[in-house]
């Protein structure tokens, strides 16, 4: 009985689109409502299968708002359903927001691509590389970088910068040296990392590959430096505002914390769990917690579906959104156009600044050459697709995510059959 009491609940969890979600987001509203369709089947389905406790989705095209739900649960122990409005951690799909922000600043003569990073950070003049690690002790020895790290290095994430957690050796280099992956609670800045993480080696040559990591935070203190203001004000002022994304901050004040989406995991062959504030070396409850002084540039917002649905609507409509501009649009261009060269990520698609972008080659789940995509690591993800005009964003929370890939595609194929069809969501 319990069980089915649950699914049940699970069932009356899904909440149709309302008049202040279509504000929040813009254009008008002919999202999908009435009877469960294929896509509203596949979410509720990833809830009662432990995939995700729940999750919010938006779609538009043409600028109007298509579909735009709620499933499952904001907190699932306490009872609490989810709804549109609920917030959630991003992670490193803060990284395009403020790619943005330092192309602001190229816009306006602060800031050159080509500038070398060492100009305004001078930790990272003469930037060295890791060449061997001695796994026993944490020992290590480098060799010099062949070149130093360049503004458009850290955009393309080429500068060699990598992340712990996906790097076993650097890991222990990074928590030698106290080297935050994510927002933190301490009571300390992004320049004192930044500063201390260009004494430190990197992982790979400048320029050599696309070696994700920790550019974006760095290119973060870059803005700070280059604005002469903090990078949550900066990008507040500049970004935010302008596009009323006003459920989007590096920390959420008191009249918005309550609406922070529980934090799950989700790893393999384990129960969907809920995660402790204290997991490893990190605080789940960073986005409220602690001193708010650490603005993660590459993982420290929170936001909604409906406001980051905002910033897709103004990288799609060229740099501007409902009257607003933010960026040129021959900058907007280049932000969606191949900045690697001939370096590749998977499948061969190329990287521009906050995006990737895809190729056509084997495209998996209907997706078509020139979509621009990226994620955060708490399980959540987003599309712009120019030759359908549309966007689409999808966010849960849990980490590890050993169903993400299930979820994203699974997500992705209804989406683009619908659009494709042209038959109701």
């Amino acid at each position: 009985m319990r069980i089915l009491k649950i699914a049940l609940f699970l069932f009356l969890a899904v909440s149709s689109a309302t008049t202040p979600a279509n504000a929040q987001a813009g254009g008008k509203n002919r999202a999908a409502t009435g009877k469960q369709t294929a896509l509203d089947s596949f979410l509720v389905d990833a809830v009662t299968r432990n995939w995700v406790a729940g999750s919010t989705a938006i779609i538009l095209q043409n600028g109007k708002i298509v579909y735009d739900k709620a499933f499952g649960f904001r907190d699932r122990e306490a009872g609490i359903r989810m709804k549109t409005s609920d917030i959630f951690r991003i992670a490193s799909m803060t990284k395009p927001i403020v790619s943005t922000a330092a192309l602001i600043l190229v816009e306006r003569g602060k800031l050159n691509l080509d500038d070398e990073v060492a100009k305004y950070i001078p930790e990272f003049r003469h930037p060295t590389v890791l060449k061997t690690f001695n796994k026993e002790d944490g020992s290590y020895t480098t060799e010099p970088a062949r070149s130093e790290i360049t503004v458009r290095q850290l955009l393309t994430h080429t500068s060699g910068i990598g992340y712990g957690f996906q790097d076993e050796k650097l890991n222990v280099i990074y928590q030698e040296n106290g080297i935050p992956d994510l927002a933190i609670t301490g009571n300390v800045t992004i320049g004192e990392k930044m500063k201390k993480l260009g004494t430190l080696p990197l992982g790979v040559q400048p320029g050599s590959k696309f070696f994700y990591g920790l550019s974006i935070d760095v290119l973060g203190y870059v803005i700070e430096v280059a604005s002469g203001e903090p990078l949550d004000r900066f990008v507040t002022n500049n970004i935010l505002k302008p596009l009323k994304m006003d459920d989007t901050r590096f920390f959420l004040p008191d009249g918005k914390k309550d609406r922070l989406v529980t934090m799950y995991s989700d790893a393999k062959n384990q129960p969907l769990t809920r995660i402790p504030e204290m997991n490893g070396n990190y605080n789940t409850l960073y986005p409220v917690r602690g001193a708010r002084t650490y603005f993660s540039g590459g993982s420290g917002l929170s936001s909604t579906t409906h406001d980051y649905a905002r910033f897709l609507q103004m990288i799609l409509g060229g740099g501007e959104h409902n009257g607003v501009r933010i960026l040129k649009q021959e900058t907007v261009s280049m932000m969606c156009s191949n900045q690697l060269g001939t370096l590749n990520l998977g499948r061969g698609n190329k990287f521009g600044f906050g995006f990737e972008i895809e190729q056509g080659n084997k495209a998996p789940n209907g997706a078509r050459a020139g979509k621009l995509a990226w994620g955060g690591a708490f399980n959540t993800t987003f599309w712009i697709d120019p030759d359908r005009r549309s966007i689409a964003v999808l966010m849960t929370q849990a980490y590890p995510a050993s169903h993400s890939q299930a979820l994203y595609g699974g997500f992705e194929k209804r989406v683009n059959e619908w659009l494709d069809n042209h038959n109701p969501l």
